[in-house]
């Protein structure tokens, strides 16, 4: 089964769905799941803004990680700067992930295709498996 589950976050409902399903296959797998943020459009910012924006981006992965405890599963963090796309494969390469599981924002073929999404771009240029999460909202 899995040992790593890499969890990429941007604070949106899909995501949240895709780290709260990650905890329950973690359950059942004992797998280690980390939270994993990317900042970016970084290149007009100041050295300042930059250290507020990833303390921004670490503590709502740590408000996340304390929602999802008492599981029994152990949960990391990590925030990254720059392509999100481009940095959630390198991590999840470089640390020899089991699998990611990420949200979709559900834009469809065509505009995702045109706008080029994160999960497709995750999901074509991945080293290991990858669940994508996608939930349409009730109405």
């Amino acid at each position: 089964m899995y040992n790593k589950i890499l969890v990429p976050f941007d604070n949106s409902g899909q995501a949240l769905s895709a780290a709260q399903h990650a905890v329950k296959l973690a359950m059942v797998s004992k797998a280690n799941i980390t939270l994993f943020h990317v900042v970016q459009d970084i290149a007009n910012y100041t050295e300042e803004q930059i250290i507020a924006l990833r303390t921004k981006a670490q503590d709502m992965l740590e408000q996340l990680k304390e929602s999802l405890s008492g599981n029994d599963v152990k949960i990391d963090t990590a925030v990254a700067l720059g392509n999100p796309a481009r940095e959630i494969l390198k991590k999840a390469k470089i640390e020899s992930y089991d699998v990611i599981i990420m949200g979709s924002r559900g834009l469809g073929k065509i505009p995702g295709l045109l706008m080029g999404s994160v999960s497709n771009k995750v999901c074509s240029g991945a080293s290991c498996p990858v669940i994508v999460i996608h939930v349409t909202p009730k109405s």
